[in-house]
């Protein structure tokens, strides 16, 4: 007999990093153990990548909900729709006022920025809905600004959120005893994501047995001195390399940002001869198998969970273009390098590569940093739709700034995922996303966990 699925409701979808890597949960007939019974979300772009997923995958696109959810005509929707139908809440509201990078809203003394101070309440529609739909599970994603951010009373967000839940019948007491806060700090790094992302997570419940706490399976092999020991059987973190090592390689085409007219001509002649990728080519077969033989098992086991199965075409692995400057500092910068510390460093060519950076530096060190081979990717974000500086790639022949496909690969996400609209909202929609990988590892354990409380 068929064990019953597991119902999901996804509030504050995106482009669906969350649902997806619940969605990938199987038990060992290899049957899937969640339903999506719904994703919500407001971005039009961020809808249909989820219609196209959903479309293939359940055959179904009206899975996705495009609505406020601020609007009480929402609200009375997904009631209509899930109303007992939900076993596991889980959702990421905008982060933006809650993140240590940018302006905050209430900072404790009563002082508020309106816009950010706005997105502080989303929360409260997710607390709603839990009231009305009553999960037996609920998982709440958020930025780790998150803890350390006060309303105008100098209350703590997190404390604010974990009470409301609190008062509705839910605890967040830890499987692991060691955790003994309301919240978790998962670093994405520690579940075989190729990139250092920590983020907040509150899993509670309201059955009055212990929460999830989804078992790290990586370590950091420059902080763990290296021995079966101390190790815990770990395997060493995914590196960049690894994730995206064997992605074609590709060229900024030249902006004429600061060109003199005599100069577009030459440009244009350049621009035509330079290959920056295609939004759907032809999939790099003998690339993958040459590159998957490199590297370790660990990132062979990623290489496979990005593309686990036969694919034709190789998506979104477009490069942006750039200035011709930004391309010349680039190319001479060393991998791990920021902006920073081409201040700080000397010599003739770091005077060289300091004339060529045209912005303001006194606020940010790290407007430009290039990233490395050996370490994971540091933290996607969503304004990579704005620019790309602080994700260069370390290849020095290819002097530019992220694809959509290599930040995606960054994120966990299978190159069979395609993200809808242009170019900049592609990259908002990944830089946005709870990595599909570690969202499958904690639906995992929670499936283990209930499975476990049913005697199953």
């Amino acid at each position: 007999m068929a064990k019953k699925k597991l119902k999901v409701l996804d509030l504050f979808a995106g482009a669906g990093g969350f649902s997806l890597g619940f969605d990938l949960v199987r038990d060992n007939n290899g049957d899937r153990v969640y339903e999506i019974v719904l994703a919500v979300e407001n971005d039009r772009y961020a809808c249909q990548t989820l219609k196209k997923y959903f479309s293939r995958e359940y055959g179904n696109e009206n899975i996705v909900l495009e609505a406020d959810l601020t609007d009480e005509n929402t609200h009375e929707k997904i009631i209509e729709l899930c109303r007992d139908k939900v076993d596991v809440m889980i959702g990421g509201p905008p982060c933006q006022s809650f993140s240590l990078i940018g302006p905050r809203s209430g900072n404790g003394n009563g002082k508020n920025n309106s816009k950010y101070a706005i997105l502080d309440k989303f929360y409260i529609e997710y607390v709603k809905l839990v009231k009305k739909l009553r999960p037996s599970f609920i998982i709440f994603e958020n930025v780790r600004g998150i803890i350390s951010k006060k309303d105008g009373r100098n209350r703590r967000y997190i404390d604010i959120i974990s009470s409301d839940f609190r008062k509705l019948g839910y605890n967040f007491n830890s499987e692991n005893g060691d955790v003994k806060t309301d919240y978790l700090i998962l670093n994405a790094a520690d579940y075989g994501v190729p990139q250092t992302r920590q983020r907040v997570f509150l899993i509670g419940n309201n059955l009055g047995i212990p929460n999830p706490y989804p078992e790290r399976t990586h370590y950091d092999p420059k902080r763990v001195n290296v021995n079966p020991e101390n190790t815990g059987g770990f395997s060493e973190y995914i590196t960049l390399h690894q994730a995206i090592g064997d992605l074609p390689r590709v060229r900024p085409k030249i902006t004429y940002t600061d060109i003199g007219r005599s100069w577009k001509k030459r440009i244009a002649l350049r621009n035509r001869k330079i290959f920056n990728g295609k939004d759907r080519m032809d999939y790099h077969g003998k690339n993958f198998r040459e590159h998957h033989q490199t590297v370790s098992k660990a990132g062979k086991r990623f290489l496979e969970f990005v593309r686990p199965y036969k694919i034709r075409y190789l998506t979104h692995h477009v490069a942006r273009s750039q200035k011709r400057d930004d391309i010349l500092l680039f190319r001479g910068m060393k991998q791990g390098m920021r902006a920073g510390d081409i201040f700080k460093e000397k010599g003739k060519n770091i005077r060289r590569l300091r004339k060529l950076i045209k912005y303001n530096m006194a606020s940010f060190k790290d407007k430009y940093k290039k990233q490395s081979w050996d370490r994971p990717c540091s933290t996607v974000f969503a304004h990579l739709e704005r620019d790309g500086n602080r994700f260069i790639h370390p290849d020095s022949r290819q002097a530019r700034t992220f694809t959509p496909r290599e930040a995606a690969r960054v994120q966990s996400f299978p190159d069979y995922y395609e993200f809808e609209g242009p170019l900049t909202k592609k990259f908002r929609q990944i830089g946005n996303a709870v990595p599909p990988l570690l969202a499958m590892r904690i639906g995992e354990r929670l499936y283990y966990m209930v499975m476990n409380a049913r005697g199953g």
